[in-house]
């Protein structure tokens, strides 16, 4: 994480309910506040200062890009810890290179915190692709990995193209079936720019996640019909319903497919779990990540790689809009904006994981800055 020009270390703002039913309230924290109390409480749980500093950076990236109802960010501390003490995660695990080839490896991660085995992983397709042009790296024997596009960006920060896929638990079902055999299998692809940011495609390959369907539950809101099916298959606005149904793919059948492919590539192939397998066993979750670095230098060569690029941008900022929209995006444009403002004004934070991060540290011993 880049060390950020903090104003005060916390200020609230607002006492603006999110949430009747839970009297939720945010506050908005600086970034630098919150990275370094979430390496305190994963340090206070067993992590040593590579994993503690990975893993809150992580986090870090998940509150200042996303959504706080997607659970990317310090809302997964008080999980990881129930999964330390359950021996899931594993706290100074060493990686295990289990086989490798030219410009490609296979890792087990012997049950490492799931974003530390993503970053080594990734560093290592980077180091490959800097000896060929392109880094492919496996990954088994690992846990959840934060949010794929942290993994690829970090190939962007040093100028390559990051490709990252990974498998999850079963939540989505094949088309036209109703049982949840497959995951949301999330895809990260960072492109280093010229621009003010790297190009960045982070998403899962449902409409939406539980995590969202939870929120607007909590709020008492209904959700769009194309995000989950009722248990039965149907159509549903309610989010109760859509808990205990499965999500719907993104384009139909094409989303189901894509989730497929990516469950052969990080399960299948790797010995991780896959399907309905995975997130199954708590003592063993055996998630399977994919990681790729490419070398742009080895194929048009930087300059005109970055030429064509600025000119592909500009084709796609052109377009003419259609009614009532004011201006088309680039990919990542406004997680951009959002870790722009967010940096500027503080991370929102909702009362219910201001609680959740007390609790935590009131248990751990950790000093709480609120």
């Amino acid at each position: 994480m880049p060390r950020l020009s903090a104003g005060a270390l916390c200020h609230f703002v607002g006492k603006g309910k999110v949430n009747r039913k839970l009297s939720q309230e945010i506050a908005r924290y600086d970034a630098e506040l919150l990275f370094d109390f979430g390496k305190r409480l994963l340090q206070a749980m067993g992590a040593n200062a590579e994993e503690a500093w990975l893993v809150s950076d992580a986090l870090l990236h998940g509150s200042l890009h996303g959504h706080p109802g997607q659970g990317q960010g310090y809302n997964k501390l008080p999980r990881m810890w129930q999964r330390v003490q359950a021996s899931t995660i594993r706290p100074g695990a060493h990686t295990e290179q289990v086989t490798s080839g030219p410009g490609w490896a296979m890792i087990d991660a012997q049950g490492a915190f799931g974003i530390v085995a993503a970053a080594r992983a990734m560093d290592q397709a980077i180091v490959l692709a800097e000896e060929v042009g392109v880094g492919s790296v496996f990954v088994r024997g690992s846990n959840h990995l934060g949010a794929s596009g942290y993994h690829a960006l970090r190939a962007a920060n040093r100028e390559m193209i990051g490709l990252c896929m990974t498998n999850a638990g079963a939540e989505m079902a094949p088309w036209g079936g109703i049982t949840p055999v497959l995951g949301t299998n999330p895809w990260g692809i960072a492109v280093p720019s010229t621009g003010e940011f790297p190009l960045l495609l982070d998403i899962a390959l449902t409409q939406s996640g539980k995590g969202m369907v939870r929120w607007n539950q909590q709020a008492g809101l209904p959700i769009p019909k194309n995000w989950a099916y009722a248990p039965d298959g149907s159509e549903t606005d309610d989010p109760e319903l859509a808990m205990k149904g499965p999500l719907v793919p993104m384009g139909e059948h094409k989303g189901v497919g894509l989730s497929f492919m990516t469950d052969v590539l990080t399960g299948v192939l790797t010995g991780a779990a896959y399907g309905k397998d995975t997130y199954a066993d708590p003592a063993y979750q055996n998630v399977g990540h994919f990681m790729m670095a490419i070398d742009p230098d080895r194929f048009v060569g930087r300059e005109a790689f970055y030429r064509r690029l600025e000119d592909l941008c500009a084709q796609v900022k052109s377009s003419e809009t259609k009614a009532g929209v004011e201006e088309v995006f680039l990919p990542g444009e406004l997680d951009y904006r959002n870790r722009t403002e967010r940096l500027r004004n503080g991370v929102p934070v909702t009362g219910e994981m201001r609680e959740d991060l007390l609790a935590l540290a009131e248990e751990l011993e950790v000093h709480c800055p609120w």
